[in-house]
């Protein structure tokens, strides 16, 4: 549990991260228009980047590989960074980190999609990044979202993903779903799959 604090509190040092950068951005915009109205001037309306407005957005959803997740998009134009962690409770406890980039594209007033691709790695609860075995997991993720509220939306859409472990695997699979499996080695496996995920986007 220690391992997924880490990733928590890392999640929350980026997004932290973020919101310092842009801050300064936005006191001085501020600045400007308070000037502008005082000299008599003309204050340029602020230009919309869409639905998602500002830099940083927090998601929390379920898919097929874990029962919670949660992640960072860094971002608030038509390409974004993303960091994402989960967690699966149970018998074999587990946890898993990634990171990737995407693109978002506005279809209506309240439509919008993200596309993106990201690689990590999922780990037990217990004894994590111990054993000789490791793995690496891709995921490419497609998302609709429908913005019913001004800075709260819901989304799902479906994953197509790829596990890839090697040596003595923490895990016979890390899916719910069927899957089919290949051995490039005798001591490795990939696995793959599509799956699907749905959530809250703030």
């Amino acid at each position: 549990m220690k391992s997924f604090a880490l990733l928590a509190f890392g999640l929350w040092a980026g997004t932290a991260a973020a919101n310092s950068r842009y801050a300064p951005r936005l006191s001085l915009m501020g600045e400007r228009g308070a000037f502008a109205q005082q000299v008599g001037e003309d204050v340029p309306e602020p230009t919309s980047r869409g639905l998602r407005r500002g830099s940083t957005h927090m998601e929390f959803w379920v898919s097929d590989i874990q029962v919670s997740n949660m992640g960072v998009k860094l971002g608030g134009g038509a390409v974004y960074f993303t960091l994402m962690a989960g967690l699966g409770p149970g018998r074999d406890a587990r946890f898993s980190f990634a990171a990737g980039v995407g693109g978002h594209m506005t279809l209506s007033q309240r439509l919008w999609v993200d596309l993106d691709v990201t690689g990590g790695a999922v780990q037990p609860v217990r004894n994590p990044l111990e054993g000789d075995g490791g793995n690496v997991l891709g995921q490419a993720r497609l998302m609709l979202g429908f913005q019913f509220l001004s800075r709260l939306a819901v989304f799902a859409g479906p994953t197509y993903n790829a596990w890839f472990s090697w040596g003595e695997s923490d895990f016979d699979a890390i899916t719910r779903f069927s899957f089919r499996e290949n051995h490039p080695e005798p001591d490795q496996r990939l696995q793959h799959w599509p799956g699907i995920q749905v959530g809250l986007h703030i």
